[in-house]
């Protein structure tokens, strides 16, 4: 269902259109290989910048799974929706915590 205001869409109803389709399947494969480099990172460092980020990159690869769940009706637009700005806010927080930690830990010398 299309929610529109004065002639205007503001969320798109489940469909999957050819163009629909292609965008979610090119985000879901670039975000699975992101995720597959960023945990590869994280263990090689093992440090915690490493893991909030890879932690980011899993948030990233959520929404590509919830915009085929959007896509194919199974989560109402409103849920979809609420849905993709929460993990929006968790990528964001995981990426500044992974900033944040690693400028205040203090380098050790060897």
């Amino acid at each position: 269902m299309e929610t529109v205001v004065e002639g205007v869409v503001l969320h798109a109803g489940p469909t999957i259109g050819p163009a629909d389709a292609a965008v979610l399947v090119l985000a879901s494969v670039a975000s699975a290989g992101l995720g597959g480099l960023a945990l590869a990172a994280f263990a090689r460092r093992r440090t915690s910048p490493y893991l909030f980020v890879a932690l980011a990159v899993a948030a990233l690869a959520t929404r590509s799974a919830l915009g085929w769940l959007g896509m194919v009706g199974e989560l109402s637009p409103t849920t979809h929706h609420t849905a993709e700005h929460g993990l929006d806010v968790v990528m964001v927080a995981l990426v500044v915590a992974a900033v944040w930690y690693a400028r205040s830990v203090r380098p050790t010398t060897s």
